[in-house]
């Protein structure tokens, strides 16, 4: 996506993004000023959302757990760009802003999941997190000069459809991973990883490429 098919795609299908210059050079990749109050602000909120969230409680629900997923889906809803109804998300989880996600259908997250998205993070169909990943699309110049000046960088993750995460996983900004593809307990991604690929080890390797199954016939 090119930087300007970027910040259209974010007016157009994210939702509680700030409405500020900045934010649109940060989305892009461009440097931008992380200490700026407008920027500052719009994390803290989210961070205090996040909490919120886990203070949403079943047995304030009438033990129902329709009612009780409903409050949940409405909570995240104000802290994600873009969600599906079937979300599921464990608490604790993390988020630099939250707008800049989007989650496709069926996507479970266990406990401590953390999301820098200080630039778009794409994430398809049926795709499982294990406890204790993180997904980061910021970096910082290597002058020590500018880092101290607030100056960061941030470039996209996107995860295909039906991929997994086993447990510890950290996803670095710019990369792209396949549909089907197993990310090993443990690993750092560096790179792309292809579709239906095992990618294990620091830095992630990708040790074999699958043949899915096909579906299973149904009986009308």
């Amino acid at each position: 996506m090119l930087k300007e098919e970027i910040v259209e795609y974010a007016r157009k299908n994210l939702n509680n993004t700030p409405d500020h210059p900045e934010y649109f050079k940060m989305i892009q990749g461009l440097p931008y000023n992380c200490f700026l109050y407008e920027l500052d602000a719009a994390r803290h909120l989210s961070n205090e959302a996040c909490a919120a969230y886990a203070n949403i409680k079943i047995s304030d629900c009438n033990m129902n757990m329709k009612e009780f997923k409903e409050a949940k889906f409405k909570h995240l809803s104000k802290i994600f760009g873009k969600i599906e109804s079937d979300i599921h998300m464990e608490a604790p989880f993390y988020v630099d802003y939250g707008c800049n996600i989007t989650i496709g259908k069926s996507f479970y997250s266990n406990f401590n999941t953390t999301f820098l998205d200080c630039t778009l993070i794409t994430i398809g169909d049926n795709v499982l997190v294990g406890p204790n990943c993180t997904f980061t699309t910021a970096t910082h110049p290597s002058d020590p000069q500018m880092r101290l000046d607030g100056v960061e960088y941030a470039f996209p993750i996107i995860v295909g459809n039906n991929v997994w995460f086993g447990a510890g996983v950290t996803v670095l900004d710019g990369v792209t991973i396949g549909d089907g593809a197993v990310i090993g307990a443990g690993t750092l991604v560096t790179k792309d990883v292809p579709a239906n690929a095992v990618c294990v080890g620091v830095p992630g390797k990708v040790v074999k490429i699958m043949e899915p199954a096909k579906a299973k016939s149904q009986d009308v």
